[in-house]
């Protein structure tokens, strides 16, 4: 179309009394499909010239580019579509005036300059023209010049900087992927001199955690490009985020991940072993009495085949750094309780939920690959006498080795019969040093070291000589069955009978089974439940057990019943109508009668105190007589 034919009279605007009058849809709808040259057109680009913003402009400028302006356009229609702003822009219409072969080099830098940096990936999607590509990389480094990236901190989530919004774009050109990666934040900064610790620790740790989650959105939003994004990040300047990518490929998207490229990953991780099974045995070395240099000489040759970055642990055992031997033993066990914790935990499940790329198969022989590097940290590991294990995720990461894989549970009896040993050590110096370890993780430890014991066939060394609640209720539950069964003391009686309420869950003998074992229940009951506060200080979830297995049993007389912890009482199953004795309804109905106000006091009275309440309190506080 002639320069005259777009750029004529039409083009300039009109007097009042000429402007067009016609509906705009009309008039989109008749030049959509009309010769560059006639008058409909001529009409629909004066039309354009004369449109404020707003849809209306937006739907004339998109019939026009897509008919008969799709091969000549004049500047000015093309300036208009490419630079719409929000909320009259639309994506499309952008794309088309930036992509059309008359859009001049000016006006596509122009329109790329004033988009918001959410709108600039999706302008430089796959399909776009490269003079369109080219000039969104360009853009993009002019909002954020290649340089090494200003380290990560936490406020990078709630303020993305143009990187990680063009990187949200799913269908984003391979070259802007490609110069969009180098930009985003680097790794949070390090200790600098004169900066307080404990605030650095708190702030790294926030940034760390703020940077994994925007990897974690690139990978989640580009499912297709792991291999190209790890090849981006081979180098020295990226080794950061080339590590924390494998992780959160290998352990929080692997079912994303195509089976050759998984496969290369877990290989990586089992391959960083070496430096910490080599680090285990340095220190059993010198704990052996060996010196440095002879121990230096002896893994000379395991030291050099190690990665550069593989070494620096290893040396610090060996003098460099002067760290002592006794804290890098567990070096080795220590490794992979974080793999399974960080990385290979959806690897060691059957969990067949997820689409997997990867076949069963074939992660069933990585999941026996890391079973075998497990064993050979269970070989290396060694007690330290005054540092027993004593959290939960020290043994945790046995338990997935050995309920997903049955095959090895008896090379895993074997090697950890001594660690849960020392685990046993540890539990009882959780309870001697309360403030060191929070009482809420007590039970967690308890039953974990409970199922691993189970799963592994590993019997427990034998009931201490004055054994708490707690040390009975995890034994297990043929041992607690044959101590009933041959007879036991009514002060043994008394423990298994609070040991089954920290244990909390079906397994040994039944509660009725061990207030039979006794030879006067009834006392028992309401001299336990009235000394509960002292018995189970450090076990305050059993207090609910208690309370139900009490009034369940049968035994329970109006003391015992009053002497319950309130909440635990009134949070109880109700009793079956008809049942014969005292329970919490006709203890309750018989104290507080038919006196109204007694009822509302104790409806919206504390059920909870300090030190606990017992329901006799509760319902004392509410009679009439109690000074309020």
């Amino acid at each position: 179309m002639a320069e005259h034919d777009l750029a004529g009279d039409e083009a300039r605007p009109g007097r009042a009394a000429d402007r067009v009058r016609l509906p705009v849809p009309l008039l989109a709808a008749l030049s959509r499909d009309a010769d560059p040259a006639s008058p409909v057109v001529r009409l629909a680009l004066r039309t354009a010239r004369q449109l404020p913003a707003g849809p209306d402009l937006t739907a004339l400028l998109a019939a026009l580019l897509a008919g008969p302006c799709a091969a000549a356009a004049p500047d000015w229609l093309l300036t208009a579509a490419a630079t719409a702003e929000p909320p009259h822009a639309d994506r499309q219409l952008t794309l088309t005036a930036l992509a059309h072969p008359d859009c001049a080099p000016a006006i596509r830098e122009a329109a790329l300059r004033g988009s918001a940096d959410e709108r600039l990936g999706a302008l430089a999607h796959a399909g776009a023209p490269a003079s369109l590509r080219a000039g969104v990389v360009a853009e993009l480094r002019r909002r954020l010049p290649p340089a090494p990236p200003a380290p990560v901190t936490p406020e990078a989530l709630d303020r993305p900087d143009t990187a990680q919004l063009v990187l949200r774009s799913t269908d984003l050109a391979d070259e802007v992927f490609d110069a969009a990666i180098p930009l985003l934040p680097g790794p949070p900064a390090q200790l600098r001199e004169g900066e307080e610790l404990s605030a650095w620790v708190t702030g790294h740790g926030a940034a760390l955690a703020a940077w994994r989650t925007i990897w974690r959105r690139v990978l989640t939003a580009h499912p297709t490009r792991y291999a190209r994004l790890l090849t981006l990040l081979d180098d020295a300047h990226a080794e950061q985020a080339a590590t924390v990518v494998r992780q959160l490929l290998l352990g929080a998207l692997p079912w994303t991940v195509e089976p050759e490229l998984l496969v290369a990953l877990a290989e990586d991780d089992l391959a960083r072993f070496a430096g910490a099974a080599l680090t285990s045995r340095i220190c059993l070395s010198l704990l052996a009495g060996h010196s440095s240099e002879a121990t230096a000489e002896l893994v000379a040759d395991e030291l050099e085949a190690l990665p550069a970055g593989d070494r620096r642990l290893p040396l610090a055992y060996l003098g460099e750094f002067g760290a002592t031997p006794e804290r890098g033993l567990r070096t080795a066990s220590d490794w992979v309780a974080r793999a399974v914790a960080e990385r290979w935990g959806p690897l060691l499940t059957a969990d067949e939920s997820r689409p997997w790329r990867t076949p069963p198969e074939t992660r069933a022989a990585l999941r026996e690959r890391f079973a075998l590097t497990a064993l050979r940290a269970l070989e290396l590991w060694r007690a330290r006498p005054d540092f027993p294990l004593c959290r939960p995720e020290q043994i945790g990461w046995l338990l997935p080795l050995a309920r997903e894989l049955p095959a090895l549970r008896p090379a895993f009896r074997e090697g950890a019969g001594e660690l849960l040993a020392d685990a046993e050590r540890g539990r009882r110096h959780r309870r001697l040093r309360r403030g060191a370890y929070p009482a809420a993780d007590d039970r967690a430890y308890d039953e974990l070291l409970n199922e691993l014991r189970e799963l592994l066939g590993l019997g427990w060394r034998g009931i201490p000589a004055d054994p708490t609640p707690t040390e009975l209720a995890f034994q297990p539950a043929e041992m607690l069955g044959r101590l009933v069964r041959d007879g036991v003391s009514d002060a043994l009686a008394e423990r298994l009978l609070l040991g089954h309420a920290v244990r909390g869950y079906r397994s040994g003998p039944a509660f009725a089974e061990l207030l039979e074992a006794h030879s006067a229940p009834t006392e028992a009951l309401r001299r336990l439940t009235d000394e509960l506060p002292d018995r189970l200080a450090d076990q305050p979830w059993a207090e609910q057990t208690w309370a139900r297995a009490v009034l369940a049993s049968g035994r329970a007389d109006a003391h015992t019943i009053r002497a319950l912890p309130a909440h635990a009482a009134l949070s109880a199953p109700a009793p079956e109508p008809g049942a014969s004795g005292p329970t919490v309804l006709s203890v309750i109905t018989e104290a507080l009668g038919d006196d109204a106000d007694a009822w509302h006091r104790f409806a919206t009275g504390p059920l909870r105190a300090p030190g606990g309440l017992r329901l006799g309190a509760a319902l004392d506080l509410a009679r009439p007589d109690h000074p309020h």
